[in-house]
């Protein structure tokens, strides 16, 4: 348990025979395998912690790799660069610290990353060889306890221990959400997952138990613990024990985050006790929940900006609006503070909206180019040629599968039809119009993707002949039929091959009649 403790006391306590330079990689992806259900927060929480590491952890920006959305390709390469600067860190006499933060899916193998993965002992392997003295992963995933269960780990207990490490041991340590067989769980109520929000609220402060202005491994891991515990223990996914793993030697002050460097401060009185939530309605995120006991203030860490502090009763809010300056301590009592109703609760309005935003499908809007042709032994040949076709096409995609489409396409040509009775060619013009609506289900969002469905569209088509005296002949009518495409998807750019194919119904002399026609196109398109 000693040797938890060393990587965290590196954040905040300094050296006097070396300077400790320290680096971050913070990587989140809200989506995962192709049977995964996207998540919400994931690449919320990773900024969340991006700027924490940058504050409390004092990491310079330089030094901190940020990778939302990526892929294994880009996590590599990021890391890849760091590695680079740990060596040159390392040449330059400085001890090195690396942190590696991770939100989003996995399995009991991997780390999903969108679609790729990162197998669980390559993460490790990789960073045991990244050069870095101290190696620290915080993985907030669900099953993530297959990292420390790899190496030994065990179910977190509730500890307190006191311990005095240096600042020149080596080794890693391996944090995680839940255990090998558990879900690490979001929360609509504070925006986030459980851990990492339990996490960042106790680097932030509320973890400091002794009121001192430091956070130490042991209030903060206490904190996170029991909390992640007590919150998830009633809901449908099941309790979620954090789990951890040590390969440390060495001695030093267990001091995590020290609060006058973290920007700014609240202080929250002890002459006004109770529980809190600070919310940053900027950024749409939770930062922390402060308990508040007669006994002592409490402060907590924030970065410069605008907050909404809110203290919940059983059927009302008191709600109150402060600013924090950098380097300024913004003092809190029980004086400022709005009583409203639950109705007007600002913070879980912007939170439903987000999360209404976040449901809606994904919008793609393409070009189109390709042709129309008639089918028949007869019909392209006496009747209607072929002609190219060009159009803009929208469509909307949601998560897990179902998609819908409008599209506009026109075109025109020439050609030559050979008509029975007639040993000469008629030349011909041919052109078109048509409004069409799909409606079907793909395969998930992914590199590769499949599709196909119904489609209907409104079809004008008329044709002319230049040799002849004659009118122009023109035929309008509506045409249901079927489609499928399949595409690449590299991020927000979309390369599709579709086809459809249609039959258009028509009236000649009284009798009906129909005919059958299809669309090859090409699609180059943006996801938005």
């Amino acid at each position: 348990m000693t040797s938890v403790a060393l990587l965290l006391a590196l954040y905040g306590t300094p050296t006097a025979h070396a300077e400790v330079r320290r680096f971050a990689l913070v990587v989140a992806n809200n989506e995962g395998a192709a049977s995964a259900q996207p998540l919400y927060f994931a690449e919320q929480d990773a900024l969340k912690m991006q700027g924490i590491l940058a504050r409390q952890g004092q990491v310079a920006p330089d030094d901190l790799q940020l990778v939302l959305g990526g892929t294994r390709t880009q996590v590599l390469a990021a890391l890849g660069a760091l590695k680079v600067r740990i060596t040159q860190a390392e040449a330059a006499g400085d001890d090195t610290i690396l942190t590696f933060y991770y939100s989003g899916h996995a399995d009991d193998a991997n780390l999903e990353i969108g679609r790729t993965t990162l197998a669980w002992t390559e993460l490790s392997d990789i960073l045991d060889r990244s050069g870095a003295d101290v190696r620290i992963a915080f993985v907030d995933a669900c099953q993530s306890g297959q990292l420390t269960r790899r190496k030994g780990g065990t179910l977190a207990p509730s500890f307190v221990f006191d311990v005095h490490e240096r600042l020149d041991a080596t080794g890693s340590v391996y944090l995680t959400s839940s255990a090998s067989d558990e879900s690490s769980q979001e929360s609509d109520a504070i925006a986030g997952s459980y851990f990492t929000h339990f996490l960042a609220s106790a680097l932030s402060g509320t973890a400091d138990d002794n009121r001192d202005g430091r956070v130490t491994l042991s209030e903060t891991y206490r904190y996170v613990y029991h909390q992640t515990v007590i919150e998830t223990s009633d809901t449908r996914g099941g309790t979620q024990h954090p789990t951890y793993d040590w390969e440390l030697s060495g001695t030093g002050d267990v001091v995590i985050a020290e609060l006058p460097r973290a920007g700014g401060t609240l202080t929250f009185s002890h002459t006004d006790p109770g529980t809190f939530t600070v919310f940053d309605p900027d950024r749409h995120v939770y930062i922390a929940e402060v308990e508040v006991t007669p006994l002592a203030d409490s402060k907590l860490a924030v970065a410069p900006g605008h907050y909404l502090v809110q203290r919940r009763y059983p059927t009302w809010l008191e709600v109150r609006k402060v600013t924090v300056a950098e380097g300024t301590d913004q003092a809190l009592d029980g004086e400022g503070y709005q009583r409203i109703a639950y109705a007007n609760d600002t913070a879980k309005g912007l939170i439903d909206a987000d999360l209404s935003r976040a449901k809606l499908p994904r919008v793609s809007v393409r070009a189109v180019l390709g042709g129309r042709g008639f089918l028949g032994p007869t019909v392209p040949t006496e009747y209607l040629p072929n002609s190219p076709l060009a159009g803009v096409e929208g469509r909307f995609n949601w998560h897990r599968g179902p998609w819908a489409s409008l599209d506009l396409l026109a075109g025109s040509g020439a050609g030559e039809l050979t008509v029975t009775g007639l040993d000469y060619p008629i030349r011909t013009n041919v052109s078109s119009a048509s409004l069409g609506v799909g409606l079907g289900y793909a395969t998930p969002e992914a590199r590769f993707r499949v599709g196909g469905g119904l489609h209907v569209e409104s079809l004008y088509i008329s044709r002319s002949f230049p040799d002849a005296q004659t009118q122009r002949q023109s035929a309008f009518g509506i045409a249901p039929g079927m489609e499928g495409w399949a595409g690449w998807y590299p991020r927000h750019f979309e390369v599709e091959f579709e086809m459809r194919t249609h039959y258009l119904p028509y009236i000649v002399d009284d009798e009906r009649a129909g005919m059958l026609y299809s669309e090859l196109a090409l699609a180059l398109g943006w996801r938005f």
